[in-house]
């Protein structure tokens, strides 16, 4: 998340926080070996996935250019903000109003966390959970994706999600979390220090179940 750091805002101080719970789920699917790792920086939370798993998923056109990768990180975002140049107040302003959105995809050259982390949180995920994972990325973009540059540079990637204040790029990880099956809240997480208590609180569950 290293080109995001021009990026830093005062999003947080244009809408107004609402937190979820998640309640008991007696059905949950055994956890397997398979993880993602969530990372943060500024306002933003991104899902960060093996190479080797975007290599045999359906986002493998992803590391065509990229081989030496040793994850893939994603992200979602207000199109007219992430394609500024320099975003600011107006930019803000249009965050408010929402807009269409953008899937966000970079190839993380070095070892998790990606650059510019300032925390993240490992997660394991049941059997086909990172699949699940690329399958919600895929069905919102028109076909399979192009290749990432291999130097770490981020792609835009249009979505048939539309960013707003209820579905936010801390939401999206969320959703993303949630159609892996691990039991996390979607709805009313909007910031990124909503979003990365729910995780902790997710490692939590997952560190007392063993």
């Amino acid at each position: 998340m290293g080109a995001m750091l021009p990026r830093r805002a005062v999003l947080s101080s244009t809408v107004l926080a609402a937190c979820a719970t998640a309640g008991p789920r007696p059905d949950l699917a055994p956890l397997s070996r398979e993880a993602v790792l969530v990372a943060a920086e500024s306002w933003h939370t991104d899902l960060c996935l093996p190479a080797a798993s975007v290599a045999t998923g359906p986002l493998a056109p992803l590391g065509r250019h990229a081989p030496a990768a040793a994850a893939f990180a994603f992200g979602f975002g207000l199109e007219a903000w992430m394609r500024a140049a320099r975003p600011g107040s107006g930019e803000a302003l249009a965050a408010m109003a929402g807009g269409p959105a953008v899937v966000v995809a970079r190839a993380v050259p070095g070892p998790l966390p990606p650059p510019g982390a300032e925390e993240s949180v490992a997660l394991r995920v049941p059997e086909g959970g990172l699949a699940a994972i690329q399958a919600f990325i895929l069905a919102q973009l028109d076909g399979p994706p192009p290749a990432a540059p291999p130097g770490g540079a981020w792609l835009l990637l249009a979505s048939s999600r539309r960013y707003s204040l209820d579905f936010t790029c801390n939401t999206w990880v969320m959703a993303g979390l949630a159609a892996a099956g691990l039991p996390v809240p979607v709805a009313g997480i909007r910031f990124r220090g909503e979003s990365m208590r729910a995780v902790r609180t997710e490692a939590t569950r997952q560190a007392t179940a063993g």
